[in-house]
């Protein structure tokens, strides 16, 4: 599976997928932000030569944090999901140190899944958390 950093270029794509799942509200000028910020990392996957995916990691020493990571559905169960997050956790661990963060919707229980399946431990929670009043599940790796 491709993966590759995120360019200006992918954007179109990044904002046609966030849509289609509406998880994440994030407008051009939030991406545009992370992919110019010297900390982030910003992955794509693509499948013959089509967006499959893409994760957003924040490089930030010891302590990192993923993002956001979204699989577009026809590519979905295929583990595109497990390579974005394996390609960051990797990066993470090499030059930032061994700690990444993440929050996830409580229900979201196919994403819990995958972040427990790779190491993340539930350790706290955030209760109201999301704009529909969902409780956010606070992961650790």
């Amino acid at each position: 599976m491709p993966i590759r950093p995120m360019t200006e270029t992918d954007l179109p794509s990044v904002l046609t997928l966030q849509n289609i799942l509406g998880f994440q509200k994030w407008n051009e000028k939030q991406f545009l932000s992370e992919l110019r910020a010297s900390y982030a990392l910003c992955l794509v996957d693509e499948e013959a030569g089509t967006f499959a995916g893409y994760a957003i990691f924040h490089l930030m020493g010891s302590d990192s944090e993923l993002l956001t990571i979204a699989v577009d559905p026809k590519f979905q169960r295929k583990g595109i999901a497990s390579t974005l997050l394996h390609e960051g956790l990797d990066k993470l661990s090499q030059e930032k140190g061994d700690h990444c963060f993440l929050e996830v919707r409580e229900g979201n229980t196919a994403a819990r899944k995958l972040y427990e399946k790779h190491g993340f431990q539930a350790y706290n929670q955030r209760n109201c958390y999301y704009d529909d009043g969902e409780t956010a599940i606070l992961y650790k790796w």
